[in-house]
């Protein structure tokens, strides 16, 4: 007996609707920029602890502060310049993410 050749279930997949080339993945530049920033803290940290005399220095210098000489102004300068070290990297990011969505959407 000679049976019927069976009619596939998957209809073809038309050319149209594939895209011929996939979109470029998206650069993750928050993960690029705090990653500089931590790299840099970890390079200045061998720094310090590659040579003795560094790290005397700065063991040195640890051992001379007290809560006495801390000025209310030394604090808030600090405080201050964190924060705007911190606006600085994040704006940063924000600014690359906005180029980047941009270049995006004008493909």
């Amino acid at each position: 007996m000679l049976t019927e050749p069976t009619v596939p279930l998957v209809a073809p997949v038309l050319a149209e609707e594939s895209p011929a080339t996939p979109p470029a993945p998206r650069v993750r530049w928050a993960g690029i920029v705090w990653g500089a920033v931590f790299a840099l803290i970890a390079v200045t940290a061998l720094w310090v602890l590659a040579e003795a005399s560094r790290l005397a220095a700065v063991h040195e210098w640890l051992l001379t502060l007290s809560p006495a000489e801390l000025h209310p102004g030394w604090v808030i300068g600090i405080v201050v310049l964190a924060g705007g070290l911190l606006l600085l990297i994040l704006g940063g990011v924000a600014l690359l993410r906005t180029a980047q969505l941009r270049a995006t959407v004008e493909r």
